[in-house]
């Protein structure tokens, strides 16, 4: 896979993957968007001091890398889980350029990538990382999560990961009062998380996108 460093419209890097033709982020902006749909919509928008997250698509290490930012800065406790079956190789990883933007040392997104798989690491005082190279169809854990990350690929280039099946087990594995945040708002995403037991809540999109989701888990089930 001969995937190629591009420059999204905040001057922050993705990663072109031609096998799909897509790009890991938005073209209006790979910090923003993060920045918006997971840290403002997603870590943020509870007022808590410890959280179990589950990211869906580690991909870049662009939602781990703010998040274990936000964890420092705000002293928030962070249980930080990421599946990906095919990790971005050192090639690409080593040249993205988000931690210059963000104000943070080189180390701590080469840290993230090259955390052992499998096993839980101690970043620092308020942040743990579990990476587990698997199909996000095979994953299981007895953990269960606050917040929920849902980056895979669009509907369109990656269907499976959007199914029922899918988020029924996304469903399963939040807390009671837990909940997924995504970028997405397609009808048909929406339909399907709702059918499946989810409340949805459509939330003002980043640059560049009309809408996106948050689907909380509801208290009429378990």
């Amino acid at each position: 896979m001969n995937n190629k460093i591009v420059i999204t419209n905040d001057g922050s890097h993705s990663i072109f993957n031609p096998e799909i033709n897509e790009t890991y982020h938005s073209k209006h902006g790979a910090i923003v968007e993060a920045e918006y749909v997971f840290i403002k919509n997603g870590l943020l928008a509870e007022n808590k001091k410890k959280f179990n997250i589950l990211e869906v698509g580690f991909g870049t290490g662009l939602n781990a890398l703010l998040t274990l930012q936000k964890s420092q800065q705000k002293e928030i406790d962070i249980n930080y889980h990421g599946i990906e079956l095919y990790p971005v190789l050192e090639k690409s990883y080593s040249q993205l350029n988000f931690t210059e933007l963000i104000g943070e040392e080189k180390s701590k997104l080469l840290q993230l990538h090259e955390c052992k798989w499998e096993e839980e690491q101690v970043l620092n005082n308020f942040f743990k990382l579990t990476k587990n190279k698997i199909s996000l169809e095979n994953y299981t854990t007895k953990t269960k999560f606050d917040i929920i990350y849902f980056d895979a690929f669009s509907p369109e280039k990656q269907p499976k990961l959007w199914t029922a099946e899918i988020f029924k087990n996304m469903y399963n594995l939040l807390n009671k009062d837990g909940f997924l945040v995504t970028y997405c708002a397609k009808g048909i995403v929406k339909r399907t998380m709702k059918a499946v037991g989810f409340e949805i809540i459509v939330l003002d999109g980043p640059p560049g996108k009309r809408q996106m989701t948050r689907a909380n888990k509801t208290t009429s089930q378990k």
